[in-house]
Parts: structure tokens; C-alpha cells; sequence
């Protein structure tokens, strides 16, 4: 049964949203790349374990989620990518905290180099598209990438808009955290699918993106963008205008899987 309340906020107005959905994709894709420093990296490790591996993260994001299973699986790219944690369901605290404790530079150490990001966007969507589960038509599969900078490998901005419309075309929603002052906006409108000022002519489905003007800030706009993505909340920043843009294309029914081998656990 699907389960809708909104209130539209526009000029004045203000909107929260809920839907119900049986399984949510959750893939969380890391910038390793060398235009982030050491210390940026490991603030950007911490943003993730310290939310993921609070102790009380099934409690405060998966038992208020609108969806009934949450699976996370998580990637680092440069010039290429690296699958760091398997698809894992969070059924509890404890499996959280196990997820959320690997975001470390030991298990998870910089790959330093070019931003291919249009090759990250292609293994998470190749690995949600043959991990067998999911698949209903009230299923989601996200792809939520934080990023400094654009693309300047895998075809560059344009290469990683192309892959996200692929991804789009199969259901998948792309959704950004843009970090810094060499990041702009108009790339990640293009990357979520905000092409257009026009509400019926955006891509489907449409994604959001939110900014961090230093990866000191990075950790409370993460969580901003997790409780969204997982309860159902629309974050306040500055893109709620954004967000709004974007209405059309979160209803409409996701594309069933297709049979694609996984090719988890490797490196592309």
C-alpha cells in the first residue's frame, strides 16, 4: 500500500513528505581523488562513521525509515574505483556500527589521483542492478556521491551526466553533497537531473543535491542528506528550491532490474 502526505511549499508555503516503499539501495560513493587533502578525507571518513556507527543509527534512521529495508553498500573513486563494503541490510545497531566502523583510513585508505566520477556512477549502478534483491515497483536505488570537484577523467562533466541519465533511464536516482569552492552548481544540477526549469521535463527520477562550504561542515550536511534520503524528511538548506524542481520525478514508478552481472568486491 502506498502511503502519501504532502503539503507543497513554494513562496510561502511549506512542504514535508512521506512515502511507503518496500526496499531502499543506499549506494554511498566517496571522492578519494588527490584534489582532497589527508585531513579533508579523513573529515569525509569521519562525517559517514560517525553517523552509520553512532550506536544508535538503526534507532534514529532505519525504525523511523519509510521504507521496510535499507541496504548500504559503499565506494571510493579517483581515477578509478573501489568497491570498500559489500551490500549490507541494517537490521540493528550492532550491524550498523560494523558498517559505520569501516569508514577508516586503514580499511579505507585514499586512492588519490584523477575524478572519474562517471565510473563510480557505473559500478554502483551495475552492482544494484545484479545484487539480487529489490526490484519492486516501490523500491528505490540511490546513488549518493560526495564530491570537491568536477569530473576531469571518464569523459569529464559531460561523461558523468550521461552515466547518471543511463542510471536514471534504469531507475536509479542520483543525489550529491558538493563540497568547497571548486564544485559548482550547475554541474550538480546536471548530475541529479535538474536539466530544466521546467517541472515536467526533468529527468526521472530526479535527485537532489546539498553543499558543505568545507569538509568541516561535511558531517551535519551528510546527515542532513541521510535523514531525506532514509526517513523521508526534506532537509531545510539552500536547495529547497531544488528539491521542489524535482517533485515530478519522485513518484514515478522505478524500472524493474535487469539481469547484470554484479562485480562486486573489485576494482575498476
Amino acid at each position: 500500500m502506498f502511503k502519501l502526505k504532502l503539503t507543497v511549499a513554494a513562496l510561502g508555503l511549506s512542504m514535508t513528505m512521506q512515502s511507503q516503499a518496500a526496499i531502499l539501495e543506499l549506494a554511498l560513493v566517496l571522492d578519494g581523488s588527490g584534489s582532497i587533502s589527508s585531513s579533508e578525507y579523513n573529515l569525509q571518513l569521519q562525517g559517514y562513521r560517525d553517523i552509520i556507527a553512532s550506536g544508535s543509527f538503526f534507532d534514529d534512521f532505519i525504525s523511523n525509515s519509510i521504507y521496510d529495508e535499507v541496504h548500504l553498500a559503499a565506494w571510493q573513486f579517483a581515477t578509478g574505483v573501489t568497491s570498500e563494503i559489500g551490500w549490507t541490510n541494517i537490521t540493528s545497531n550492532s550491524i550498523a556500527n560494523t558498517f559505520g566502523n569501516q569508514f577508516n583510513v586503514i580499511d579505507m585508505p585514499q586512492l588519490g589521483g584523477f575524478t572519474n566520477t562517471s565510473a563510480a556512477i557505473n559500478a554502483a549502478s551495475t552492482s544494484m542492478l545484479g545484487n539480487g534483491f529489490g526490484g519492486g515497483i516501490d523500491d528505490n536505488m540511490i546513488i549518493d556521491i560526495s564530491t570537491d570537484g568536477r569530473p576531469n577523467r571518464g569523459g569529464g562533466q559531460n561523461g558523468a551526466v550521461s552515466a547518471a541519465d543511463t542510471s536514471r533511464s534504469l531507475g536509479i536516482t542520483t543525489n550529491t553533497i558538493g563540497v568547497g569552492n571548486n564544485i559548482g552548481t550547475d554541474f550538480l544540477t546536471d548530475l541529479v537531473g535538474l536539466n530544466n526549469l521546467d517541472l515536467y521535463t526533468n529527468d526521472s527520477p530526479t535527485g537532489f543535491y546539498l553543499t558543505a562550504s568545507t569538509f568541516n561542515e561535511f558531517g551535519n550536511t551528510l546527515n542532513d542528506k541521510l535523514t531525506q534520503e532514509i526517513i523521508g524528511q526534506v532537509p531545510e538548506p539552500e536547495n529547497l528550491g531544488m528539491l521542489l524542481m524535482g517533485l515530478s520525478g519522485i513518484y514515478i514508478l522505478r524500472s524493474r532490474k535487469q539481469n547484470v552481472s554484479s562485480g562486486k568486491k573489485t576494482s575498476f
